[in-house]
């Protein structure tokens, strides 16, 4: 067995951007860590580029650090941390920038990593994590080169965008690497045999997503969606719903919260289909924003395909967080997705690209009520049960603290039918 190396001390968590609107999950993994006890310090390649930030940022203790980019303004800085690495591994440090050397953008991702490998070790903090095991995971594997060793946290694009061959090499490079679905664990499991791979789903914090007595559901009733304005979320596919909800004297009205590449796409669509003032683009909100409309709406829409660039969903945060708010929902046979929906359980599931079926089971749910508080409050204990983001978080924590003691797998068997009763 191999000798294990707890590390009690600071751990560095390496992310694209820091703070960042849309990546909530993030942001509930590092104030569940803390309240967990465990001591952080972020570290992110960007600066934030949203014009506001959710509430919450304000609650994180980790002081954060953003990388200094490959360009001649940082030079002195940048050259004073590669020189202190070279005189202090000068071996070590050259087969890293031979490393870095044979890949495409390796030498720009080598000039950042040494900054980072610096200071990780001047600040006496001996473990990197990185959120993406897309362009994070290539430097946080150089820094590991470096000195420092490091895991992945891997999440739907980055998987299913990337070429396997790079996720092969990152995945056997790093120490543990943890993912939030079990499709997305058996995916990388192929592509990676004999890499440490853990699925552990993301969480929300339920007591924060709570419904509330005083909760009235607006009129006409509110039909809500939420995520990035993406190919991938198939909100086009939601309009075409509404405009056969509305082709069927049906009395609803529909928001997609959200910003992205779509957008004006998705509103030429509503125009085009004379849905003004049915459906609206309400555009980015803050969390309290969102919770907000959770509170309103009746039921919860995530329309999710996989694009035509294999990008896809794992299990989206807004999923668990309408759950938790006792929304009935209506989601897709896609990726994660029926590892937390259980048909006809805690919501109702469609095939993709189906605007028909979408429209059936929306209509389905505003004509029955007592299905939609059947099926929220069954929705609401799956949350409670499988995706507590603290109850989650202890086998990261876990792993952190031990990252070479190799925990028991987590069974295959997923939250949602734990709660659901279903084997």
């Amino acid at each position: 067995m191999a000798e294990m190396h707890a590390h009690r001390g600071p751990v560095g968590l390496l992310v694209k951007i820091y703070p960042k609107l849309s990546e909530t999950f993030i942001l509930e993994e590092i104030l569940g860590l803390e309240r967990l006890g465990q001591e952080l310090h972020i570290f992110a390649m960007q600066a934030p580029t949203d014009e506001f930030q959710h509430d919450a940022v304000d609650r994180v203790q980790a002081p954060v650090t953003y990388l200094p980019e490959a360009r001649a303004t940082n030079a002195l800085t940048l050259l004073c941390a590669h020189l202190s690495l070279f005189a202090y591994r000068p071996l070590t440090y050259l087969s890293g920038l031979r490393a870095a050397m044979s890949r495409r953008g390796g030498l720009s991702d080598f000039i950042r990593a040494g900054w980072l490998a610096h200071n990780l070790q001047r600040k006496g903090i001996q473990h990197l994590h990185t959120h993406f095991i897309s362009r994070p995971a290539d430097i946080a594997e150089l820094v590991s080169r470096l000195g420092v060793p490091f895991s992945i946290s891997a999440h739907a694009k980055d998987i299913y965008l990337s070429d396997p061959a790079d996720l092969r090499r990152k995945l056997d490079a790093a120490r543990f690497t943890v993912t939030c679905t079990e499709y997305n664990r058996q995916t990388l499991a192929r592509i990676a045999p004999g890499a440490e791979i853990q699925r552990m789903y993301h969480g929300v914090d339920a007591g924060h997503f709570c419904r509330g007595h005083d909760t009235v559901p607006s009129r006409p009733p509110l039909i809500l969606a939420v995520g990035r304005l993406r190919e991938k979320k198939g909100f086009d596919t939601l309009i075409e719903a509404c405009k056969r909800l509305r082709n069927r004297g049906v009395d609803f009205r529909c928001e997609i919260v959200g910003y992205g590449d779509q957008l004006g796409t998705l509103q030429q669509q509503i125009e085009h289909d004379g849905l003004q003032g049915r459906v609206v683009l309400t555009g980015k909100l803050p969390r309290e924003g969102v919770v907000a409309r959770y509170r309103q709406a009746v039921a919860f829409v995530q329309p999710s395909r996989i694009g035509q660039d294999g990008d896809r969903d794992g299990i989206p945060n807004v999923l668990l967080e309408a759950m938790a708010m006792e929304l009935p929902v209506v989601s897709t046979r896609v990726s994660g997705i029926p590892e937390v929906v259980i048909h006809e359980h805690n919501g109702l599931l469609i095939d993709p690209d189906r605007p028909a079926d979408l429209a059936d089971a929306i209509s389905r749910l505003l004509a029955d009520r007592p299905l939609r508080k059947r099926m929220g409050s069954a929705g609401r204990e799956t949350v409670c049960t499988g995706f507590d983001n603290d109850r989650n978080l202890k086998l990261l924590k876990s792993l952190l603290e031990n990252p070479d003691e190799r925990p028991r797998r987590a069974p295959v068997e997923t939250a949602a039918h734990r709660s659901a009763g279903v084997s």
